[in-house]
């Protein structure tokens, strides 16, 4: 039996297969039948090396392969599941009756369900040193993480706000799907979604995984207890986000209950040392959560080097999120040349008032004095009222306030996910583990006066990607400029991990070939989409009458019927087109059909060089309306419908929570 097992035309044929081939180590499951030498010489496996032995009472040994690379003519992997499903059925199970040996075949890129690390980050666009350029951002620990991985740097949001984009990504299904353009609904409320659908980390769950969490992965509460237990394993609670920071003098509400001051900076303490390390107390958000990972990954760690069991380990920082309650080490750092004003402190020319918005998280002005060290900054409180279309009302000290404070929010954020990354090495598992990087959306600092995130332009919806996988030859310190969004990451985690692919109900391109391709053709653009509703649509009655078009204009609080418009975007290596639709309460849906809209967008880029990342480059024209781009805008176009026109077909509004106000009458558009 053995010999014919050996010599089946299928076993050959696999063994010749081409197509992307991989070799890697050989994870073996020896039970009872002692194996003869000569059959594991044949499949040139050297001295086994035994690594565990469980209680006898499992009358079991496990043991494997010394980590050895077996040669290409014995042990390739094929892409043709079909041949490798054939050949298990007909071949191992010959064995299996035989021997009673299971082989456990390695995945396309590495080893058998790899462990993994998911690491997201909350309002940060690619500001980050080595990663994308930015010399004077100080993030050691992401720098050496990006060192020794891939960096995406056409890498983008499907919404720039957080609950929209983690509904979306922790999903796997776009925001048309989850339903989810407010902070009122989460994925589980939308009619497309079915009982038997899985998240993330609740795919990796059914596949046998261990899967912890700490902070800020799903937005707070949406979807609520942060998804369990469907999403996580209850070895170990769930650590939600802790979002009170220890907020200062200068970061107090007025009376009026308006933040003060969007920069809040700690003093100096006594424990304080040259490299910062004061840090790791409770003052601050994500120093709580980041720790609590650490022993999660020493629980999972334990568990997965005595009984083989993998896990998914995720960590969610609020930082850079405002407010930047920071401390004065890193805020120091910023100032100065470090803190240069934006290169177009103006709107893009010919942008439709629908595309801008004039508020920063809900409020549209701020009475605050300027922190000391900022040039100019008044000494008493000083209205500062953000700009709107064409004009720019801010002072150049509030400026330099606000983009200190968010790029010493980006190092405090460096120095909490650091915190995983040195537990991950700490329990020798650097080396076997998926670790991913990334962030909800990006951020706008001044760039044609727009603060925050709540566009559709390029700087709200760039983030940053970072996958390290160690064991994927010539990806260690590299970049690819291809385009993937964040909806893929479903697909290309599962993938880079050796899961069967999802679903068809999974959206996304699983894009893991970039780790050995970067230059690999795996799609023309990043498409992304955000709401509209300008006035907030008067809810909850608190900007009654007409509004233009910018004016707060996101719809955080709004129910999904009473949106006024979405806006669909895509990226390009050249250009950047967006479609402001008409929004239908009656289905939730935009009206593809309607011959009228709410504005369009055409911007010029020039993709010849992404790094480093350069945030004063691109979208200063709107050119929607010169003649010679008229084929471009009929393409892109086209490109939106294709990849929009019919996602959530015929799905209708999501269940709405009891307590969500009622529907108001349209406001007028301006």
């Amino acid at each position: 039996l053995t010999a014919a097992a050996l010599s089946s035309p299928e076993l050959k044929s696999l063994a010749i297969a081409r197509v992307d081939i991989w070799t890697s180590s050989a994870c073996m499951y020896l039970r009872q039948t002692p194996v003869r030498s000569d059959i594991l010489k044949s499949f040139g496996v050297p001295k086994l090396k035994k690594v565990h032995e469980p209680p006898q009472s499992q009358n079991s040994l496990l043991f494997t392969a010394a980590r050895t690379t077996l040669p290409s003519r014995v042990w390739t992997y094929s892409r043709d599941l079909v041949l490798f499903k054939k050949m298990v059925s007909s071949v191992f199970a010959v064995c299996l009756a035989a021997l009673s040996i299971v082989f456990i075949p390695c995945t396309a890129l590495g080893g058998s369900q790899r462990p993994v690390l998911f690491l997201v980050s909350d309002d940060l666009r690619p500001q980050l040193n080595v990663a994308y350029g930015q010399k004077f951002m100080h993030t050691p620990n992401l720098d050496k993480l990006a060192q020794e991985s891939m960096v995406f740097d056409r890498h983008y949001t499907n919404f720039a706000i957080c609950s929209a984009s983690r509904n979306s990504f922790m999903t796997g299904r776009m925001p048309d799907k989850t339903q989810v353009w407010n902070f009122i609904n989460y994925f589980r409320e939308s009619k497309y979604w079915k009982n038997d659908y899985l998240t993330l980390p609740g795919y990796f769950k059914s596949k046998g995984y261990i899967t912890l969490g700490a902070g800020k992965l799903y937005h707070p509460n949406k979807p609520p207890n942060n998804d369990e237990p469907y999403s996580w394993s209850q070895d170990r609670s769930y650590v939600p986000p802790y979002i009170g920071d220890i907020v200062n003098q200068s970061c107090k509400l007025s009376a009026d209950g308006k933040q003060q001051s969007w920069t809040c900076v700690e003093p100096d303490f006594a424990d304080q040392s040259s490299d910062g390390t004061f840090l790791d107390n409770m003052r601050f958000a994500d120093y709580n959560e980041s720790v609590e990972t650490a022993k999660n990954i020493e629980y999972v760690a334990n568990i997965y080097k005595t009984k083989g069991t993998p896990f998914f380990v995720g960590l969610g920082v609020t930082k850079p999120h405002a407010r930047w309650n920071v401390p004065e080490y890193f805020y120091n750092m910023y100032l100065g040349d470090n803190c240069a004003l934006p290169l177009h402190p103006y709107s893009p020319h010919g942008v439709p008032d629908i595309a801008f918005t004039a508020e920063l998280d809900g409020q549209e002005n701020f009475s605050m004095a300027g922190p000391p060290g900022v040039p100019g900054a008044p000494k008493g409180p000083d209205t500062v009222y953000l700009p709107w279309p064409g004009h720019n009302t801010v002072p150049d000290w509030f400026v330099k306030n606000i983009r200190a404070g968010y790029y010493a929010a980006v190092s405090l954020a460096d120095k909490h996910l650091g915190i995983a990354l040195d537990a991950l090495e700490a329990h020798g598992l650097k080396e076997e583990t998926l670790v991913v990087f990334t962030a909800d959306h990006g951020y706008q600092l001044g760039e044609h006066t727009e603060y925050g995130k709540h566009t559709n332009f390029e700087l709200a919806t760039h983030v940053p990607l970072i996958i390290r996988a160690p064991w994927i030859a010539g990806s260690k310190g590299t970049h690819t400029s291809q385009f993937t969004e964040l909806v893929d990451l479903y697909r290309t985690v599962s993938s880079l991990a050796g899961l069967p692919a999802p679903d068809d109900s999974v959206d996304g391109v699983d894009k893991s070939i970039l780790l050995t391709n970067p230059s690999a053709n795996v799609s023309d653009g990043s498409f992304s989409q955000y709401s509209r509703c300008p006035g907030d649509r008067n809810w909850p009655d608190k900007y009654p009458g007409k509004h233009p078009a910018w004016f707060m204009n996101n719809c955080e609080k709004v129910p999904a019927p009473n949106i006024t418009s979405m806006g669909y975007t895509v990226r390009t290596h050249s250009w950047r087109y967006t479609l402001w639709l008409e929004w239908d309460g009656a289905s939730c849906s935009p009206k593809w059909a309607s011959t009228t809209n709410y504005g369009r967008e055409l911007y010029a880029h020039d993709d010849s060089s992404t790094f480093p990342i350069d945030f004063d480059c691109c979208e200063n024209d709107n050119l929607i309306d010169d003649p010679r781009y008229t084929h471009v805008v009929a393409q892109l176009d086209a490109m939106l419908r294709k990849r929009y026109q019919h996602v959530g077909d015929g799905v209708g509004c999501p269940n709405t929570p009891p307590d969500a106000a009622p529907a108001l009458e349209d406001d007028s558009h301006q």
